[in-house]
C-alpha cells in the first residue's frame, strides 16, 4: 500500500513528529510504501520527495505578530502548499492520505486538493485545531472551551494563541474561514489516541461514526551511557519547559523532596525562571537526545508528569511505564488512562502543588512502588506495541479506502 503522510513539518520538532516518523519506520518494516508532503526547512529529515514540500513559512512563536498578519491570506488557505502537493500526487499516486497537523503551514487547503484528487485520507488527532482555535482547550493557566460551537472571536479577546491577542485574531480569523470552507469535511475517518479524545471530539462537533480509538504505537528507546555524575536516587521531569507541562510547580516540589533530587530535562521558555527558583535540589539537564534521556529514565526512582493541560496521548508516561518506572502524573485529559491509580502509578488533581508533593513522596517511599512499575511495564509493553499498532492503521486506511471506493 501507499500511504502519504502529511505534516507541516518533517523534522522531530515534537510529539506530533515522533508519531509520524514512528509510523513511517513501522509501516515500511511491514512492507508499505510512505511518503511525506511538508513545508521546506533547513532542519528537515531527509526525503526523497523534499523536492515537492511546500514553500518555507513563518508561524513560530517567537516570530513578531506583524509579521504573521503579513502572511495572513498564506495563514488562512495556502495556494502554494496546495499547489506543491498537485505536483507531488502528479507524479506518485497514494493510495491513502494521513494527515496529521498540517497547521497554518500548509492549512486545509491541502486537504481540498487530497480531496479535489480523489486521495481517501485519514487524520490523526493530536490535538483539537478543527474546533479549538488555540488547539490545545487550554488558556493561561486553566482547561479552556470559551470557543465550543464556532465562537471563535472569543479567542482574539482572551489572547490564547502564544499568548497575544494579535496573532489571536489571526487564530481567529483563520478558524472562521475554515469553518465556512468546511475544511475537514473530507477526512474519512479520524483517529483519536486516547478515549478523551475521541469522547471531546466528538462532544465539539465530530461525527461519532467517523472516530475510530487507536492508541499511539512506542517502543522501547535503547539507552547510551548514564552519566557518570547521575545521583544514586533521583526523581525526573522530561518535557518542554511551558506552563502548560505544569513546569511552575517543580520548584515547590524540588524543595519538598530534598534531599531527593529533581531531575529536569528539556528545553523551553521557563528555563531561565526554573534556574532562577530551582535551588540546589533541582538540577537542569537541557535537552538530552533520546538515548540520553532513555539512560537517565531508566534509572529514575520516580518520573512526574504534572500537566496542567489536557494531553491527547502522554508519550512522557507511556515511555516511563516501557522502562518499569513509577508515574505520578496529574490526572487531565488522557494521562488517566495511562496511569491505574494505586496499581500502576499514581494520579493527582492538575495544578494540585501538595498533591503532587505528597505523591511523589509516596512514590519514593512505599514498598509496593516497585511493583507499580513492573504493573505498567507489563500493561504499556501490550498496549502500545509497535506492530499491532501498524496493522491497527493498516486497518483504517483499508476503512477509509474502501468508504471512497463505496461513494
Amino acid at each position: 500500500m501507499r500511504v502519504l503522510m502529511v505534516n507541516a513539518f518533517h523534522w522531530l520538532k515534537g510529539g506530533v513528529e515522533r508519531t509520524l516518523f514512528d509510523e513511517t519506520r513501522w509501516l515500511e518494516a511491514a512492507g508499505h510504501e510512505v511518503g511525506h508532503f511538508a513545508i521546506r526547512d533547513a532542519r528537515n529529515a531527509p526525503s526523497p520527495f523534499e523536492r515537492h514540500f511546500a514553500p518555507a513559512a513563518d508561524f513560530a512563536e517567537d516570530t513578531p505578530a506583524w509579521r504573521q498578519l503579513r502572511q495572513l491570506p498564506r495563514a488562512i488557505w495556502s495556494a502554494p502548499a496546495a499547489r506543491a502537493l498537485a505536483g507531488l500526487l502528479a507524479e506518485w499516486r497514494p493510495d491513502v492520505a494521513h494527515v496529521h497537523a498540517p497547521s497554518r503551514y500548509l492549512t486545509p487547503s491541502v486537504l481540498a486538493e487530497l480531496g479535489r484528487s480523489g486521495v481517501p485520507m485519514v487524520m490523526t488527532l493530536h490535538d483539537f485545531k478543527p474546533w479549538c482555535t488555540n488547539r490545545v482547550l487550554y488558556a493561561h493557566g486553566a482547561p479552556c472551551e470559551r470557543c465550543r460551537g464556532g465562537h471563535h472571536w472569543r479567542a482574539a479577546v482572551t489572547g490564547c494563541v502564544q499568548r497575544s491577542h494579535a496573532k489571536s485574531l489571526v487564530g481567529a480569523i483563520e478558524a472562521y474561514a475554515h469553518d465556512r470552507r468546511r475544511a475537514y469535511a473530507g477526512v474519512r475517518l479520524w483517529i483519536a489516541p486516547s478515549r478523551f479524545v475521541r469522547d471531546k471530539a466528538v462532544s465539539l462537533g465530530a461525527e461519532a461514526g467517523r472516530m475510530r480509538l487507536l492508541a499511539h504505537g512506542v517502543e522501547h528507546t535503547s539507552p547510551a551511557e548514564p552519566p557518570r555524575d547521575l545521583p544514586a536516587r533521583f526523581v525526573l521531569f522530561a518535557g518542554r519547559l511551558v506552563d502548560e507541562k505544569g513546569v511552575r510547580l517543580l520548584p515547590a516540589l524540588a524543595r519538598s523532596l530534598a534531599p531527593v533530587p529533581l531531575l529536569v530535562a528539556g528545553e523551553g521558555p521557563l528555563r531561565g525562571w526554573l534556574a532562577e527558583r530551582g535551588g540546589g535540589s533541582l538540577r537542569l539537564l537541557g535537552h538530552l537526545a533520546s538515548p540520553a534521556l532513555a539512560a537517565i529514565r531508566a534509572r529514575a526512582a520516580v518520573v512526574v508528569v504534572p500537566s496542567l493541560f489536557p494531553e491527547t496521548f502522554g508519550y512522557a508516561v507511556a515511555e516511563a511505564q516501557l522502562d518499569g518506572r513509577v508515574v505520578v502524573a496529574s490526572d487531565v485529559g488522557a494521562l488517566g488512562e495511562l496511569v491505574e491509580q494505586g496499581a500502576s502509578g499514581l494520579l493527582v488533581p492538575a495544578g494540585d502543588a501538595a498533591a503532587l508533593a505528597l505523591a511523589a513522596r509516596r512514590a519514593l517511599e512505599d514498598p509496593a512502588a516497585p511493583a507499580w512499575g513492573e504493573a505498567a511495564r507489563a500493561r504499556s509493553a501490550k498496549a502500545f506495541e509497535p506492530r499491532t499498532h501498524a496493522a491497527g492503521l493498516v486497518a483504517l486506511y483499508r476503512e477509509a479506502i474502501g468508504a471512497a471506493s463505496a461513494g
